[in-house]
């Protein structure tokens, strides 16, 4: 009898700790980790992401409000806080902060995301984002952005290497008052494209930008397309800065 309590013992221990946290509980470490006080959290800004070529580890992105305006309540700075989830030791296992990312006032962070898709800056070395969408308050002169900072890891740290690459922009004039007749619109959109053939060096990144100008009909419906264009551009990564910028 002695045994069978042992035994059922052992194996209730065993599955206790080999229990996975959930990511409310991953996150909840996470800012105890931080030391930040809930209230100053953007809570519906806040991410997680499995690492896919790290199964154990877990990306979280973790925005503090800073610089409150007393006089505006949705004016305020935007500390960026990356951290790393380990689930085999149930513990952070490295952090990156960078103090007012971000802002918000007439122009409003509508929303922050991981990725993890398939940024290869060398056969090494595979990169994250951290993509933020900003949008403006204005109907007569609508304005949005897509943009991307990129990120590797390196000796247990965090390392930025590309830093506010904007994506998608899109901007114009919606005509007021008088409908859609003197209404103009531009945007444009670009993807990144990374070579196959990668060796120890940090590889280009080459950007596949299309750019379109159009208005709209007499019946907001319709889009007239004034001019179409793409053009290619590079990024490059700088030795001396140690990210990439962009060559034209």
């Amino acid at each position: 009898m002695k045994n069978i309590l042992v035994v059922a013992l052992f194996l209730f221990t065993s599955s206790f700790f080999g229990q996975e946290l959930s990511d409310k509980d991953i996150i909840k470490n996470a800012i105890e980790f931080l030391k930040v006080k809930e209230k100053n959290l953007l809570s519906d800004k806040i991410c997680l992401k499995v690492i896919p070529n790290q199964k154990e580890k877990v990306i979280i992105l973790l925005p503090v409000k800073t610089n409150l305006d007393p006089e505006c309540d949705y004016c305020f700075d935007i500390d960026n806080n990356i951290l790393v989830w380990n689930k085999s030791t149930k513990s952070i296992e490295t952090k990156y902060t960078k103090k007012s990312e971000w802002s918000s006032d007439a122009m409003y962070l509508d929303e922050l995301k991981i990725d993890t898709g398939l940024y290869y800056l060398n056969k090494n070395t595979r990169a994250f984002g951290i993509r933020y969408h900003y949008s403006g308050s204005s109907r007569v002169n609508p304005f949005g952005s897509n943009s991307i900072n990129l990120y590797y890891f390196k000796n247990n740290k965090i390392i930025e290497v590309l830093n506010d690459f904007e994506l998608e922009k899109y901007n114009g004039d919606s005509g007021g008052n008088g409908g859609c007749k003197d209404a103009w619109f531009e945007t444009s959109k670009s993807v990144f494209i990374i070579s196959d053939k990668l060796t120890t060096k940090f590889n280009d990144i080459t950007v596949k930008t299309k750019l379109k100008d159009y208005s709209l009909d007499e019946d907001c419906e319709k889009e007239i397309i004034k001019k179409e264009s793409t053009k290619n551009s590079i990024l490059k990564f700088d030795e001396k800065q140690h990210k990439y910028v962009l060559k034209s």
